[in-house]
């Protein structure tokens, strides 16, 4: 973004990109303590709710994220960005003032179609770098990123000590002021000669994950990458509920958990991820990863105390090697002219795994400690990642394989 001449557009769109990893992150530790006082304080179906919600957040993003950035395409990136967030100061306040759970329902909803505005944000970093300064400006919006990604659930927890419905109000008033910003500094990068009419056979999801189902490698290692962040998003949409029955945490010690996993993700995905890669190989890589993966989840499903939720934490430092192991391999199975189709194809099918791994784990979590549970077990949703990490690694075990012969 160094190319940008006017610094105060290139601020907007950092903010802007923070404030949608804020925004997700600050909520996260209250939304099922509100879902469970507007549900009458019945836990186990608060968290059946909690689960709608999560998927009901993440299918709008993964619906409307083609079709915001192709919106972008045909009226420029401004008025998408700025009515976006606009959009997000709204659900915010709706959420605050939510007296039903279907309308904190829709809340959430909303909620994910704006937050996939971060498909213009993107759009706008490249519009206004230079393509050899891409690299360095995607780094930076890939690290303000992280910094509010890992900053939200902390500060959640901290703020939600005072209600629930504190950092809702307290996101709309920063999203609200960002958007205050943008009017007045925004200027457009995308001039009116190179915008393209709306192609809406184009805005199908599904479309690039159909055409390589076939595919002999890249088919195997899509399902691998589904059930990996089909346990991933099942393990999020648990983790508030788990920690609350099991442990006895409020918002606090979540927000802290998640600000410690945070971290962790960073250190993760910048250090010794490419180290294992490097050192192993993709394909090993990936095997490592899933296993650690399995680990993390069983160490969790079985924990009883704070210190063994930590020590289980520890594992991510190698099981998040899996994902961008996965996508060299996949990446080096297609030609040049095709990376664009297969990356758009991955963000498709970890977009449908974070659709129905809220729903999985969150009902799996509301079985087990409803009255007719065959056994009490808090951590059966935990426990059923593992399993589908399981499954996960003999598919990339056997694509592995593929792509060595």
């Amino acid at each position: 973004m160094a190319d940008n001449n006017n610094k105060h557009a290139a601020r907007f769109i950092l903010l802007t990109i923070f404030l949608d990893a804020l925004g997700f992150g600050l909520v996260v530790p209250v939304v099922p303590h509100l879902v469970a006082e507007l549900s009458g304080g019945d836990t186990a179906a608060a968290s059946a709710a909690f689960g709608v919600m999560q998927a009901a957040y993440a299918g709008a993003t993964f619906i409307c994220a083609p079709l915001l950035g192709r919106l972008s395409d045909r009226f420029g990136r401004r008025p998408v960005l700025l009515l976006a967030m606009a959009g997000a100061t709204v659900d915010h306040l709706v959420a605050a003032v939510a007296g039903s759970v279907g309308l904190l329902m829709a809340a959430r909803f909303l909620a994910g179609v704006c937050g996939a505005s971060s498909a213009a944000a993107s759009a706008y970093v490249a519009d206004t770098a230079s393509p050899e300064n891409r690299g360095r400006a995607f780094a930076i919006a890939g690290t303000v990123f992280g910094i509010g990604f890992v900053s939200g659930p902390a500060l959640g927890g901290f703020l939600g000590e005072f209600g629930p419905r504190v950092p809702f109000y307290v996101a709309a008033a920063l999203t609200g002021l960002n958007v205050l910003y943008g009017l007045l500094v925004l200027p457009e990068s995308l001039p009116a000669d190179r915008r393209r009419a709306l192609d809406l056979g184009a805005l199908n999801p599904l479309g690039g994950i159909l055409s390589w189902w076939r595919h002999p490698l890249i088919g195997g290692l899509m399902a691998v990458v589904f059930l990996f962040m089909l346990a991933h998003s099942g393990i999020q949409a648990s983790w508030v509920l788990f920690t609350d029955v099991q442990l006895g945490w409020g918002p606090r010690e979540v927000g802290i958990s998640l600000g410690v996993l945070g971290v962790i993700a960073i250190i993760a995905q910048a250090g010794t991820a490419p180290l294992l890669i490097r050192r192993l190989g993709a394909g090993r890589a990936l095997l490592l990863g899933i296993s650690g993966m399995c680990l993390f989840c069983f160490a969790l499903a079985f924990a009883v105390a704070g210190w063994q939720v930590y020590a289980a934490l520890s594992l991510l430092l190698v099981a998040m090697a899996a994902g961008p192991a996965s996508q060299a391999l996949v990446a080096n199975a297609v030609e040049v002219n095709e990376q664009g189709l297969l990356q758009g194809t991955i963000s498709g099918v970890t977009g449908l795994a974070a659709t129905f791994g809220p729903l999985v784990g969150a009902w799996t979590f509301a079985h087990f400690i409803g009255p007719a549970a065959p056994v009490h077990f808090p951590g059966a949703a935990f426990f059923l990642a593992g399993v589908l990490g399981l499954i996960g690694l003999g598919l990339a075990a056997r694509a592995v394989r593929r792509s060595i012969a």
